[in-house]
């Protein structure tokens, strides 16, 4: 991450490829040092083909998110983090271990049919969010975590766990771009005057606000005490 700054920082652009990446787990820490360091940051990864293309019922991308991050000099960033699918299946798994339902449309059952189970759809197919538009952005994170940066497609993974079982491996792209370099206007004034504007309409909250607020509150937190207690039976268990 070191070394993308700085090239960054020389060149305007820079650009890290990673292969044989295991699971990459929440994308907003990288892409937020990137901005810390007065950055625009760009990161996309793909994983195992749990995601029908709009208007399909078979599995082909993963749930394929994208981070984004925006720098903001003397205050918190702007940080996206997203999956492209309309939730992410380790939301839908918890759900399903909960006995909670999802919203209708986030996937299918094994049978092809739309249902708020979450249990029935984690044995299914997650949809992309957004239809069309979901499943377009979903197509571009392939491209970009998979070809571009001389790794796999989410199927193609899926096909070499079958074949070697262990952990997922798969691609991931990360660019960081200097706004100093790029920008011929005074960039950074000219975002805090649109998020001003922004901050003025009701009921808006900037992506990655409250992550930065919870950080500053050093408050008691709650905890899920079932699952404290699971996870203590599972340790004992060993």
């Amino acid at each position: 991450m070191d070394k993308l700054i700085d090239s960054a920082k020389i060149f305007g652009v820079a650009v890290v490829s990673i292969k044989n990446s295991h699971h990459f787990a929440a994308l907003w820490p990288e892409i937020e040092k990137i901005s810390e360091a007065g950055l625009v940051g760009l990161t996309t990864v793909s994983y195992l083909p749990w995601v029908a293309p709009a208007g399909g019922k078979t599995p082909i991308f993963g749930t394929n998110p994208f981070g984004f991050a925006w720098p903001r000099p003397n205050k918190s960033p702007i940080v996206i983090d997203m999956a492209t699918s309309s939730m992410a299946m380790g939301e839908v798994q918890v759900a399903a271990r909960d006995g909670h339902e999802v919203p209708i449309g986030t996937g299918l059952s094994a049978s092809g049919e739309l249902t708020t189970n979450a249990a029935e759809i984690a044995k299914g197919v997650l949809l992309p969010f957004g239809g069309h538009k979901g499943s377009a952005l979903a197509l571009m994170i392939e491209l970009l975590s998979g070809p571009l940066v001389g790794d796999k497609f989410s199927y193609e993974t899926a096909k070499c766990n079958d074949e070697k079982p262990g952990s997922t491996q798969g691609g991931q792209f990360i660019m960081a771009i200097s706004p100093n370099i790029l920008s011929d206007k005074d960039w950074d004034n000219q975002t805090e005057e649109f998020l001003e504007k922004y901050a003025d309409i009701d009921g808006t909250r900037l992506p990655g606000a409250r992550r930065h607020a919870n950080r500053k509150d050093k408050g008691r937190r709650g905890v899920n005490a079932k699952l404290i207690k699971k996870i203590k039976l599972l340790r004992d268990c060993k």
